[in-house]
């Protein structure tokens, strides 16, 4: 692809030509632009807006209606036996952070309700750790996380490549972008065992523990299956957060080793994987067994933000909706597929960042990374216009837009004017900064209107992440400096968003906190967009247990199920399904084990407990929660407790 040369002077049709020839046309790179409109920002149903002069603020949005994202959530298998979520209904549809001052908007934060503030390694960490937390609490608590529900699901097929990384230099590709937790929880949602490792290990190390990542595969070669160890209390223990499970010793409170796991590799057999709504997975037993030493594969501390800043003009999109735009990196698995578009990765967002210079203020001048022979002229116009300098002079400006987020699609255009078809105005797009593609050049004359898809341009699908690409729009006036000029430039961004790390509204009273680093002058707009419903009720959490009572001891051989009082339904609806976790700690922070926090599909309200987990001598603390017919859940109820002895 050429590169930008400068312009000399000559006849008016050269001189149109030459003025991009180091630029390869989109028509000769390949790339077919669409004519396409900007985004018609639909007004939701129910709406908040909120102006924001502060650097710290807090506020409290209602959601009406009985329904939300969280008490909606189904959860449905993936190809490998494991589970993915996704919620009956999604009340939120938008959330705007706009910038409407005079100076930039650096790293504005919204948080809500507390949930899902994962803007950094030590904002994720804030959230799951507590103090005094000891070195096992902190190794289960990072575990929890990275293998939640709302952060990964195990889709080899889906998941953004690269498959494996290079034996030699896991940083030597993009093996890093997935990897990295940050990027991980709130730019993707597939998974794969040894991103989800990977993501473990980051955060152990970040939060001050020794942890690896190790592979069950033949020498020289990274294949089978990959999970994370972590030292404390003298010893490693493992955890497989790919496959939401960790494996206890015979004593059943110990977890254990990848060596314990070698050794006894019956200790893993008798465990369930997948999660809490999984049938379960095929068995790495024989593999432990196999497989030994492990291979430890080199982890560094890939880690990220996802700060921001928005120039005056500029505002930020949280949707709720997926256009279909994704990238897939070089997973082959998903380029290959037979659909035409790939298989877009589950709870995927697109996002946008929209950017619309006031070319009439002093501030959004700011917002260009370079102009070149370029004046605002016509100030007494309804709509200020750039036009060239001087004419028969080559004149552009160059945008920069950036996002936190990967870039997956975009808009560009604006108002342009040209007198005669020697006039020169033209779009043309980078991602490097030295190799440009046309995009678009005026052919009419006159007041021109238009807007052009870039996401050919940009190649986003199966390339590495892009998180910035360049806007250059070029001017040539070939006898008056008044014969060419643009007025209201438009870039819209397309960003691929993990649904499940958006800040969701749910039913009730929401707290909204917001932060951001700007100085005295901000202004900020944020509006919240959301529909709301009543198409069922909740269920109420059974109200009580029934067997053991709570508080009481149980002998072991007499404790052969769980038993609680019936949930009941508001509407009459009949309750289909129990979600019952038994923890040895009353804050629930992690079950006994894997099988003891299980989905069961009855309306029956018990429990044949399985068999071998509790230790005589012990108190253990139990919930439930109820699902009606509809498909909505009940709040947890109360956390019980019994002790297992004589």
């Amino acid at each position: 692809m050429r590169h930008c040369s400068a312009h000399v002077r000559m006849g008016a049709p050269a001189a149109a030509l030459l003025l991009c020839t180091a630029i390869a046309p989109a028509q000769e790179a390949g790339v077919k632009t669409a004519e396409v409109a900007p985004m018609a920002f639909k007004k939701a149903s129910k709406q908040h807006v909120e102006n924001i002069a502060t650097g710290q603020h807090a506020y409290t949005v209602k959601l009406g209606g009985t329904l939300d994202e969280f008490n909606t959530a189904s959860y449905h298998g993936t190809y490998g036996g494991c589970m993915r979520l996704r919620s009956k209904f999604q009340p939120n549809e938008y959330l705007v952070i706009e910038n409407i001052g005079e100076v930039d908007v650096v790293n504005p934060h919204i948080v809500i309700n507390g949930r899902r503030n994962w803007f950094s390694a030590n904002d994720i960490l804030a959230g799951i750790l507590e103090p005094g937390m000891t070195d096992a609490e902190k190794a289960m608590a990072i575990f929890n996380f990275t293998s939640s529900i709302e952060v990964q699901a195990h889709d080899n097929n889906r998941r953004v490549g690269p498959p494996y990384p290079p034996r030699s230099d896991p940083s030597g590709n993009t093996f890093k972008e997935r990897a990295n937790p940050v990027k991980a929880a709130n730019c993707y949602y597939c998974s794969g065992c040894q991103y989800a490792a990977a993501n473990f290990v980051i955060l152990c190390r970040h939060a001050g523990l020794n942890a690896r990542a190790v592979w069950m595969c033949p020498p020289d070669k990274y294949a089978i299956h990959c999970v994370a160890e972590t030292w404390y209390d003298d010893g490693w223990h493992l955890f497989d957060p790919e496959r939401r499970t960790f494996f206890l010793e015979a004593d059943n409170t110990t977890v254990a080793s990848y060596e314990a796991l070698h050794e006894n590799p019956e200790l893993c057999a008798r465990t369930h994987t997948g999660g809490f709504a999984s049938k379960g997975q095929k068995t790495h037993a024989p593999d432990y067994k196999k497989y030994y030493p492990p291979s430890i594969m080199p982890i560094e501390q890939w880690l990220s933000t996802m700060d921001m800043a928005l120039r005056p003009g500029e505002k930020f999109v949280w949707r709720w909706d997926n256009i279909g735009k994704f990238r897939c990196g070089d997973n082959r698995r998903n380029i290959n597929s037979k659909r035409p578009n790939g298989l877009i990765p589950y709870q995927l967002a697109n996002g946008k960042l929209v950017y619309q210079p006031k070319l009439r203020e002093a501030a959004h001048r700011r917002g260009t990374l370079s102009e070149r022979n370029i004046e605002l002229a016509d100030a007494g116009r309804q709509q200020a216009r750039l036009q060239p300098h001087a004419p028969r002079r080559p004149a552009h400006l160059i945008y920069r837009v950036s996002a936190p987020y990967p870039i997956v699609g975009g808009i560009v255009g604006g108002t342009f004017f040209r007198q005669t078809a020697a006039d020169v105005c033209r779009i043309c797009i980078s991602v490097d900064g030295n190799d440009w593609i046309e995009v678009w050049a005026a052919e009419g004359t006159g007041e021109i209107e238009k807007y052009v898809g870039i996401d050919k341009a940009l190649n986003p699908k199966p390339t590495p992440a892009i998180y910035s690409y360049r806007v250059k729009i070029e001017l040539l006036a070939e006898d008056e400096a008044a014969h060419v000029g643009l007025s209201q430039p438009y870039m819209e961004t397309d960003v691929q968003i993990a649904m499940t790390a958006q800040p969701s509204l749910s039913v009730g009273d929401n707290k909204v906190t917001y932060h951001d680093e700007s100085g005295p002058e901000r202004r900020v707009r944020i509006v919240h967009g959301w529909t709301e419903s009543s198409a069922t009720r909740p269920p109420l959490p059974p109200p009580s247990p029934a067997a053991p009572r709570a508080g009481g001891t149980v002998a072991p051989a007499s404790l052969k199920k769980l038993a609680w009082r019936a949930a009941t339904d508001p509407g009459g609806k009949p309750i289909t399904a129990y979600h019952v976790q038994v923890s040895p700690r009353p804050d629930m922070l992690h079950p006994v084990s894997p099988n003891l926090d299980r989905i069961i599909l009855s309306g029956n309200p018990q429990w044949r407990l399985p068999e071998g987990w509790l230790v005589n001598g012990r108190s253990y603390y139990w919930r439930v929660r109820a699902r009606n017919g509809w498909g909505a859940w009940s709040n947890w109820s109360q956390v019980w407790q019994f002790k297992l002895g004589k």
